[in-house]
């Protein structure tokens, strides 16, 4: 089996391995090197904590400072990413643009009621989804004009949530349509960064508890009080 190199056994002065561990301070960014530094810092304690107890006390002091802003500054990044996911959420399509068709809409719907049978019941509901589904097929006027019929509690208590949803989307025109496909895409993007955010500052956080669980005679020598 190979030999581990470690503090113990690298061969490396006191002052040596102090430099190196600020070394490894400094190029410490992410959860896995944090986990590395953890273990050599352990392993510094440990192997000097007899030696020189105030520089043992400082590589811990310099451990506790990292953790602390690692958290602050993930807690910050992560209050600016999840603005940005309610920003992508909230944002609305501008109908602005969009050419009127309120009485093209308004007409199809009249058609529509006088295709409807003249008593609403259940004996009917094949013949109404056929209707309706045949005018959400046309496209987007005939969409639009679902919709108003749906309006009608007579009409919209006959109607599936599925024929109403298909509505919903054939409403839409091509150019909503791009924009709700890239506002997903953004939005899945924004928010799996966020996840990613959260789970850093978790695994943080519960390091931060274990190094300040260092300092408890236990962690150090069961039968040594330190300061």
């Amino acid at each position: 089996m190979a030999k581990v190199n470690t503090i113990a056994n690298n061969g490396l002065t006191i002052v040596e391995n102090y430099n190196k561990l600020l070394e490894q301070f400094r190029k410490t960014k992410t959860i896995d090197d944090v986990r590395i530094l953890v273990a050599s810092v352990r392993d510094f304690i440990s192997v000097y904590k007899r030696v020189d107890k105030n520089m043992v006390n400082e590589i811990y002091e310099k451990l506790q400072g990292k953790l602390q802003d690692m958290v602050a500054e993930n807690a910050f990044v992560y209050d600016r990413m999840n603005n940005r996911v309610e920003e992508i959420r909230n944002r609305g399509y501008d109908y602005a643009n969009e050419q009127d068709d309120t009485q093209a809409v308004q007409s199809k719907a009249l058609q529509l009621m006088s295709q409807m049978p003249k008593v609403m019941n259940s004996n009917h509901a094949n013949r109404i989804t056929k209707v309706l589904t045949d005018s959400i097929n046309s496209g987007v006027i005939g969409s639009k004009a679902v919709l108003e019929l749906l309006k009608y509690p007579a009409y919209a208590d006959m109607v599936s949530a599925k024929i109403r949803e298909r509505a919903f989307e054939g409403s839409k025109s091509s150019a909503e349509q791009a924009f709700d496909r890239l506002k997903e895409s953004e939005l899945k993007e924004a928010e799996q960064g966020l996840a990613s955010v959260y789970m850093q500052g978790f695994h943080l956080r519960n390091i931060e508890k274990q190094v300040n669980a260092f300092k408890k005679p236990s962690a150090w020598n069961p039968d040594e009080q330190t300061a």
